[in-house]
């Protein structure tokens, strides 16, 4: 169910290196505010980086590296940081890759995802 427009926050992504560029711009022509690393040049960094970068920028991490962004999130709050959210599901094609992407921007605020790890929805 979406957030009526007077009680959402706009959620805004950084698509992790494995994920397509295209992704990205096809989200941002839908009106989202989404970046892809490979866009900012960040994509050769360590996700720790990631973390910290979308952290300090208000941007929720979209990634297929479940394992890495697992153990990135959870060292990440025991050092006692706070992240932005990192969204991660397996790799899936484009469209699909899209739809979900566009369920949890119609469903999410940042103030929902802050310091969470969670899988895009499925629908």
């Amino acid at each position: 169910m979406a957030l009526p427009v007077s009680e959402r926050e706009t959620l805004r992504l950084l698509l992790d290196a494995h994920i397509h560029v295209r992704a990205a711009k096809i989200l941002r022509l839908r009106g989202f505010d989404v970046i892809s690393v490979w866009e900012i040049g960040r994509q050769a960094l360590p996700d720790e980086a990631h973390v910290a970068w979308a952290a300090e920028n208000g941007r929720c991490i979209i990634t297929y590296n479940v394992a890495h962004f697992s153990r990135a999130h959870y060292r990440w709050l025991a050092e006692g940081g706070h992240h932005s959210g990192i969204a991660v599901c397996k790799q899936i094609g484009l469209r699909e890759f899209l739809r979900r992407c566009h369920a949890l921007l119609r469903t999410h605020t940042p103030a929902m995802v802050r310091d969470q790890f969670l899988w895009l929805p499925s629908a």
